[in-house]
């Protein structure tokens, strides 16, 4: 069993896009195979916002299966298309893993 995380430290400019995309990703684990939990922490400081999406998943094959999607895979690309001309309110991405040891 593995807990992911994957926090986003934004613009606050990029609240409402991120409160949108978030809940999307949050609805989109619980519904998938092997995920058995899900959910997302926010912060909101004087600057910046900080979205954590926290999932539990049975393994970490069942979590590479989600990224892998079709339409994950596609909002992916879409975003790099546009990262020339539309300007990133992601200011830093950490993504971590952990194993439940107990």
């Amino acid at each position: 069993m593995i807990v992911q995380t994957v926090t986003f430290i934004i613009k606050k400019e990029g609240k409402a896009i991120f409160e949108t995309k978030t809940s999307k990703d949050v609805t989109s684990m619980l519904e998938f195979s092997g995920c058995i939990s899900s959910e997302c922490w926010f912060l909101e400081e004087k600057n910046t916002c900080e979205f954590m999406l926290v999932s539990k998943w049975e393994s970490k094959k069942d979590f590479q299966n989600w990224l892998k999607r079709p339409e994950h895979l596609q909002e992916h690309r879409e975003a790099h298309k546009k990262k020339e001309t539309k300007p990133s309110f992601v200011i830093e991405k950490i993504r971590k893993s952990y194993e439940v040891s107990f």
